[in-house]
């Protein structure tokens, strides 16, 4: 399996174009699922810290909740990896709007949950989510946006332009801790 040390081998400044680089590097590899079966779980762990802060800064967490759902299931832990718990419970906060039987993967089930959560504009097909009532959607879209909102403002202190290294410190502390 292919670690951090060896991943980045000799490079000593890194910085946003190599951690863009290195992971363009893993993705040629396939999936997620085929990075994770080639790497350690701490170089998996960087690949979704990299590729969380990238997409957040240019879209924020309801894009990745929206396109990138093959992390979902991988960010609580990475989250917690990289040091941020206070991040980390303000996204299982996002988590628990969702429904229970949530299955977090690239389907037409889970866009029609996305959708539900998104807007009252949008109709849906799941028989369940039919059952809940008008009120009871309306108050499950605000919570949703609240506990968006608030997952976006903690991860601005770590993610955002003012944040130590213009974001990327997080990522780069733990290819440190991880040479």
């Amino acid at each position: 399996m292919i670690t951090i040390k060896e991943f980045y081998g000799d490079v000593k400044d890194i910085d946003e174009s190599v951690l863009a680089v290195k992971s363009d590097c893993l993705w040629e590899k396939g999936s997620l699922l085929d990075i994770k079966n080639l790497v350690t779980p701490q170089l998996v762990h960087l690949h979704i810290l990299v590729n969380l802060i990238g997409n957040w800064r240019y879209e924020g967490w309801w894009f990745i909740m929206c396109e990138m759902v093959q992390f979902v299931p991988y960010i609580a832990e990475t989250l917690s990896q990289a040091g941020a718990e206070d991040m980390k419970t303000a996204f299982e906060k996002v988590i628990d709007c969702f429904p229970g039987d949530t299955r977090f993967e690239d389907s037409e089930e889970y866009f029609d949950i996305v959708n539900f959560l998104q807007s009252m504009a949008y109709k849906v097909k799941n028989e369940s989510l039919k059952t809940i009532t008008r009120e009871e959607r309306k108050a499950n879209i605000k919570k949703l946006q609240k506990c968006v909102d608030e997952l976006d403002e903690i991860t601005s202190r770590y993610w955002g332009d003012d944040a130590p290294g213009h974001g990327w410190k997080q990522a780069i502390d733990y290819i440190e801790l991880n040479r």
